[in-house]
């Protein structure tokens, strides 16, 4: 008998998650792996920030109630994040809490096809591939723009706008907030108006998905551009991720936010993502928005949570600035000191073809076949080995 589930063919495996497994496997006592985007302390550890332990254990002392929130997920959540995102809610903007910053692209694309069901999405190149995992199971045509790294760590713009030159009224354009995955290269405050105003002349619709929040130059340093290139358009639809700023990876605790050109129009696109989201997980899970609203609201456990914070984007500006230098040494050439002035946790290197597969073999150092290294599975006492293991792989100023 001929079942249906025997006529699936099996679906190709994720090359990040074969490299976790293989570097689990590893056996070799000095192996690192740079490829799992999470972040790490100096120990090699993604400990439960302490902030957010308070939280729990307020939690639980005063929750009452494990009853659904409704599609909209807690109100407090979705207000302290909203005014994190955008400083001020007005009647144009809705906050919906998501099962992560993925749930929350999967329902924004959604909706944005069923708003513009001809639209063809244009991410970044490279990417994070989960952009276009997630815009191809929606039915999107998926096209690039190029994202190449300038001197300065700012992405070309020239090269940007000649990639989305062929976007027209009803596409989606979606960008990164701070920290670009996989690269770390960043628009400037100059840059995002530039983008604001070539986009605005076509009558796309943006698509910002903010996932590091903090990890570049501070918090509101981070989400400053953000907010005048939102400011200076009708519409665009923002996803967030409280997993890298708030350590919640497991708790699967993210956002989507919708501004509309008018109050009316907001009501309908709000009544259709509910819609979505009813068909898609009905309910968005509760404990890690509870958490987050409660380090939010309350100015204490924020700042010890600021602070935090703080204290790991400092480590990850200093292990870049200490790698970006230990590789210019050791390739003797200036073309990796671009590390230093990019952001965030990831960093993508130009490897020789097989260098990635042959410093695995040689070295037990793990990462992705494009060259994407998590900043953060750097011990600050490896930096120079790993960079003198590197070096010969690499492909200066390509």
């Amino acid at each position: 008998m001929t079942t249906l589930l025997d006529k699936l063919e099996k679906a190709p495996a994720d090359p990040l998650l074969g490299v976790m497994a293989a570097a689990r496997a590893d056996t070799r006592p000095d192996k690192i792996d740079l490829g799992v985007g999470i972040y790490k302390n100096s120990e090699g550890e993604t400990p439960v920030m302490a902030a957010v332990k308070e939280a729990e254990r307020i939690l639980i002392e005063e929750e009452t109630t494990k009853a659904y929130e409704g599609p909209h997920g807690n109100p407090l959540y979705c207000d302290q994040v909203g005014k994190m995102i955008l400083g001020e809610l007005t009647d144009r903007h809705t906050v919906f809490a998501t099962p992560g910053g993925s749930g929350g692209l999967s329902i924004g694309m959604q909706l944005a096809k069923v708003a513009s069901p001809g639209a063809r999405l244009f991410v970044s190149q490279p990417n994070w591939p989960n952009h276009v995992g997630i815009g191809k199971a929606v039915g999107y045509d998926i096209h690039t723009f190029d994202w190449v790294s300038s001197s300065d760590g700012t992405p070309d713009m020239e090269r940007v706008k000649a990639g989305l030159a062929d976007a027209r009224a009803g596409d989606v354009v979606l960008l990164q907030g701070p920290c670009h995955n996989p690269t770390g290269t960043d628009f400037s405050p100059a840059q995002w108006s530039e983008i604001s105003s070539f986009l605005g002349g076509k009558g796309v619709l943006p698509f910002i998905d903010v996932a590091y929040q903090g990890f570049g130059v501070g918090l509101e340093e981070d989400i400053a551009p953000i907010r005048d290139f939102l400011a200076a358009l009708p519409e665009a639809i923002v996803t967030y991720s409280c997993s890298k700023n708030f350590g919640l990876y497991r708790e699967r605790t993210g956002a989507l936010v919708l501004q509309a050109p008018s109050a009316d129009a907001l009501d309908a696109a709000r009544g259709q993502a509910a819609g979505i989201i009813r068909t898609s997980y009905s309910m968005p899970p509760a404990h890690g928005p509870a958490v987050v609203a409660t380090i939010l609201s309350r100015p204490a456990l924020r700042e010890k949570w600021l602070a935090e914070l703080d204290e790991m984007r400092g480590r990850l500006n200093f292990i870049r600035e200490n790698f970006a230098s230990a590789l210019v040494r050791e390739t003797n050439s200036d073309s990796f000191a671009r590390i230093a002035h990019e952001k965030g946790m990831f960093a993508t290197l130009p490897f020789k073809k097989g260098g990635v597969e042959a410093i695995r073999e040689a070295h037990a150092i793990y990462m992705p076949g494009s060259g994407r290294v998590n900043i953060a599975g750097l011990s600050e006492d490896r930096i120079d080995e790993i960079a003198r293991k590197m070096a010969p792989q690499l492909n200066p100023g390509s």
